[in-house]
Parts: structure tokens; sequence; C-alpha cells
């Protein structure tokens, strides 16, 4: 079984999809009420790479199973968008670090993951959503800053001009981790700051909570 918490730092996103993911995911109980859609996800850079997941038929199987392929897929219901250097830091390098040191390994537990896997009938509603929402979280004891672009509803990412942006720092995601604060009561203590349009985060907290 892949160790998460020894991931290569200078991992390609060729590695991470082709080899790593696959073995990470054979350890998640996925759930059986998924869909067909599939979900995009686009490293920038050198190294880089896109790649999509979801179910597939298959009849040597004759059932559903999970399939990563590389390119793109027609209209996904999300894309995220990340360069590669943010990828490796968020996945095996000073972001994780943060992380497993306040949190220890538990989060890092591959079974997890099967909360990642939303029932179709919630992705069809996220599918009917429209925009990119960016996640920008501050490091405030290194400066670094890490950014990923979150595209619903088959748009073409725009990380440049997201339609809303949402600011948060590594000490406040640890707290909400750690369920030490409420995400709303730190918005309104000006914690977490959200620029644009914010009705993309309210539809899709709506829907993610519903």
């Amino acid at each position: 079984m892949t160790d998460l918490t020894n991931l290569p730092a200078d991992m390609t996103a060729e590695q991470f999809f082709d080899d790593i993911l696959y073995d990470i995911l054979g350890d998640v109980d996925i759930p059986d009420n998924l869909g067909h859609e599939r979900m995009q996800f686009n490293v920038t850079g050198d190294d880089g790479g896109s790649y999509h997941i979801g179910m597939e038929f298959d009849d040597e199987e004759d059932d559903d199973v999970l399939t990563i392929e590389e390119g793109q897929t027609d209209s996904p219901p999300v894309a995220v968008t990340v360069s590669l250097e943010d990828f490796q830091h968020m996945l095996a390098g000073d972001l994780r670090d943060r992380f497993l040191d306040e949190l220890g390994d538990a989060f890092l537990n591959p079974k997890l993951l099967k909360h990642a896997f939303l029932p179709d009938s919630v992705v069809q509603k996220i599918k009917s959503l429209s925009g990119n929402l960016q996640i920008r979280i501050e490091d405030k004891e290194s400066g670094d800053v890490y950014v990923a672009t979150g595209t619903l509803g088959g748009d073409a990412p725009n990380i440049d001009s997201p339609t809303c942006t949402v600011i948060i720092d590594v000490a406040t995601m640890l707290e909400i981790a750690q369920r030490k604060a409420d995400p709303q009561q730190l918005f309104m203590q000006g914690r977490i700051r959200i620029d644009g349009d914010m009705s993309i985060v309210l539809q899709l907290m709506g829907l993610l909570n519903g």
C-alpha cells in the first residue's frame, strides 16, 4: 500500500495518476450509488498533465469499475486546475506536512476518500451550476500561497479571472479540520474572505450539505 506520508516531493502528474492514485484507491470502499460523470484534473506546467476519473461499465467484470484516463473528458461537472508545484506541495510537500504535524497521519487514511465520491443525484445538481471557484490557501509562516481552481458545470477553466475566490490561511483551515471553529463564524470574523460572486459558494455548500 502506498505510504501517503512519504510520497515523492518531485512526483510528476503522470506518476501520481498512473501509479500512485490507482494504488491508493485500491483501499477505498467505492460507494455503489455513483453515476458515469467524470471528474477532470488539470495539472499545469512542466511534467503536468490532464486526467479524468469516474465509473465505466466493464463488459468483462459485468459491472461498473473506477477508471483513470489521460486527457480531457466532455463537460465534466467538476474540473480542478492546479499548478504542478502547488499540487506537489499539497500532496507531498510543505502544505501536507503542516497538516500532518497538527492532525497526525489519520487524516491521510485512504479510506476517507470514499467521502469524495458523491451520489449521482448530487453530481447532477452540481452539473447545473456554472463558474470558476478558486481557493487560495495562505501560509503566513512561510509566505507561500497555494492555489486551486474548481470549474463547475462543464465551463472552460478560468484561473486568471475566476467567478469567485475564497482566501483562507493554513491556521484557519487546521481549526476547521480539528472542528475547533465554525466556517460561518470564521467568515464573519474576516478569517475567511470571499471575493467576487459568492452565490456560487452558497449554492455549492447547499448541495454538499443538503
